[in-house]
């Protein structure tokens, strides 16, 4: 079984503990075991990286002790993470139905099929691009205050945004709404 070894082991170019296959393996088995859906693992093995490289920085030159142990906590806390945005996304479908329900009757029906369709759109999102819909065009918060409320670069809320557009998008054209 191949281990990370330290910063500066001779024949070894890459000394990040998240390039080993066996560490990718056992950060993709905590995050799958912690209940985040497999379409969304990749997304978390990155977010454990991002952390592994800001926590390097802040290290000063020094080394974590344990790798193995360290990216099996900060998975799990990645896991957790998952399950919290999922919470606070629980209900967005049933609370915008409710809104729609009480569409004024004056309203051209083709707006309530817009409305509609759009909400059966964001089940086909994944939750991370749910939760960024609604905070920007529901909440209309900026993406710089979205990013500050999920703990996420400003780059990762906007390409959570364009992906999730775009995925609206195609799918209002399948269903010939738009």
């Amino acid at each position: 079984m191949a281990r990370w070894r330290r910063a500066g082991t001779a024949g070894r170019d890459d000394a990040s503990p998240l390039t080993g296959t066996e560490n990718v393996r056992r950060v993709r088995a905590v995050l799958a075991l912690g209940g985040v859906p497999w379409d969304e693992v990749e997304d978390g093995v990155q977010e454990v990286r991002l952390k592994l490289i800001q926590t390097q920085a802040g290290l000063d030159g020094k080394e974590i002790r344990s790798p193995e142990a360290w990216m099996s906590v900060v998975a799990s806390r990645v896991a957790a993470d998952w399950h919290r945005a999922r919470i606070r996304d629980t209900g967005l479908r049933e609370r915008l139905a409710t809104r729609w329900a009480k569409w004024p009757p004056d309203h051209p029906q083709e707006d309530r099929d817009l409305a509609l369709t759009v909400a059966n759109g964001l089940e086909q999102l994944t939750l991370l691009q749910r939760q960024v819909v609604a905070l920007r065009f529901y909440a209309d918060l900026p993406v710089h205050d979205i990013a500050r409320l999920l703990d996420v670069p400003e780059g990762t809320v906007k390409s959570r945004l364009n992906s999730a557009v775009a995925a609206l998008r195609t799918r209002m054209r399948d269903m010939e709404v738009i």
